[in-house]
């Protein structure tokens, strides 16, 4: 058997195994991104408000005109990703087989590392939030406490930064700042979705759990504690994620908590290319080539996508 027909043969095992790697677990970013596809290289973006409340008007007039407002425009670049690795001509046909069936292992490890790092990409849109104002349409950090209303009003601000570390008093505290700061361009009130993500680090999972339980915890002060346990009003109300790339270990908080609404669509994924894989001999060095890469870039196109807390 030739070289290059070892390398036909193992060619499908590796593409196999480097996708099937790339999404041996499920991913969590589609939860709460926006994933498209789309080939440009600089990806823009702009939000036109709608045109607020309907007016009384007179019977035969044309009042009630209004115009749109512009929101804030932005631009998000790909970034080509890859990864690759080769290994050497072993003695003979016999052995270089048996040398690519071992590198199988490298083959998944190519594909978890592209995954990870979309995972990756996605999670740090969010735990950098409090701190990147540089890189934020209207020039505040992704949760702040003074988002203009738009770039014609900037007098009249919006407050998606939480306070204080997750639990049920702060959760209530969370959904009444929601209510009185939850508002489109033209200042009328978005209705938050049905079941909104409370999304968290592993850190949070037993606390989040308790909050959310259908068995309410006494609240402290009640007769001592010993009142009877009333039904939990947050039971159902909220999905759930609990993501690793957002804790501390993967550079982001064990303590911070984000309530995170998808369907505003402004947490985005965008692919310019998916995931690729390819490979080749290069005889003037008696290697084998197995290479992976991808276009993509995350960025969040508005504030509304949600609110947090550093959890401190």
């Amino acid at each position: 058997m030739t070289r290059n027909e070892l390398l036909d043969l193992f060619t499908p095992i590796y593409d196999e195994f480097s996708m099937m790697a790339f999404a041996e677990h499920t991913q969590q970013h589609p939860k709460v991104a926006d994933v498209i596809d789309d080939p440009t290289k600089d990806w823009k973006f702009n939000a036109m408000s709608g045109l607020g409340e309907w007016e009384d008007v007179e019977e035969d007039s044309d009042e009630g005109l209004d115009h749109f407002v512009m929101g804030y425009e932005g631009t998000i670049s790909q970034v080509k990703r890859r990864k690759y690795f080769y290994v050497t001509f072993a003695v003979n046909d016999q052995m270089e087989y048996a040398e690519l069936k071992s590198k199988v292992v490298r083959a998944e490890a190519l594909g978890r590392g592209g995954r990870g790092r979309v995972e990756r990409l996605v999670a740090s849109k969010l735990y950098n939030g409090f701190s990147d104002s540089a890189s934020t349409a209207d020039g505040q950090h992704t949760f702040d406490t003074d988002h203009p209303k738009n770039p014609e009003e900037t007098g009249i601000t919006y407050d998606n930064l939480l306070t204080g570390a997750f639990s049920h008093d702060n959760l209530e505290a969370a959904e009444k700042q929601i209510s009185d700061n939850y508002f489109d361009l033209d200042g009328t009130p978005i209705a938050p979705e049905a079941k909104p993500i409370i999304v968290y680090a592993p850190a949070l999972a037993g606390q989040v759990e308790r909050v959310l339980s259908e068995r309410a915890d006494r609240r402290p002060g009640e007769l001592g504690g010993r009142s009877p346990q009333e039904i939990n009003r947050y039971a159902g109300k909220y999905d759930t994620l609990e993501w690793i790339y957002l804790s501390a270990k993967m550079g982001g908080s064990d303590t911070a908590w984000y309530i995170i609404y998808p369907s505003m669509k402004m947490l985005k994924l965008v692919w310019a290319s998916r995931p690729k894989f390819a490979s080749w001999i290069d005889n003037l060095k008696h290697r084998y080539y197995f290479d992976g890469w991808m276009w993509c870039i995350a960025g969040i196109t508005d504030w509304r996508l949600g609110f947090a807390s550093t959890g401190l």
